[in-house]
């Protein structure tokens, strides 16, 4: 019939303009306090992106890029890391013994950030 031909188009309709509309990145990050004085070490961000779709990804601290490495993670999903001597030349030098910073991660123009602790 006309009614269910017109309802299968909206629905298509529909789901073309779910598939195309920007995804909501949402990320978490490890450790959520950096410690700059213990030795070696990685700043990871997990994210619900799925890796093989990731195209363009971007990790900045405190508002400046840092190299970073990305891979899937046992379930597929983007993981960025990078290392915790590049996020403390980042984020420098401050008074006291704790400050925070901003943790923001960029894949194909969607960004999402977080706010972790760094203790010297």
């Amino acid at each position: 019939s006309m009614r269910k031909l017109l309802s299968i188009a909206c629905g298509v309709c529909v789901l073309g303009l779910i598939s195309s509309a920007a995804f909501s990145l949402r990320i978490s990050v490890a450790p959520s306090t950096l410690v700059l004085s213990s030795g070696g070490g990685m700043l990871t961000v997990h994210t619900n992106v799925r890796y093989a779709d990731a195209e363009k990804v971007q990790l900045e601290v405190d508002g400046t890029g840092v190299p970073a490495r990305t891979f899937g993670d046992d379930r597929g999903f983007l993981v960025a890391q990078c290392r915790k001597k590049a996020a403390a030349a980042a984020i420098g030098d401050f008074n006291g013994n704790m400050t925070t910073a901003v943790v923001m991660l960029t894949v194909d123009g969607n960004s999402a950030s977080s706010v972790i602790r760094v203790r010297k």
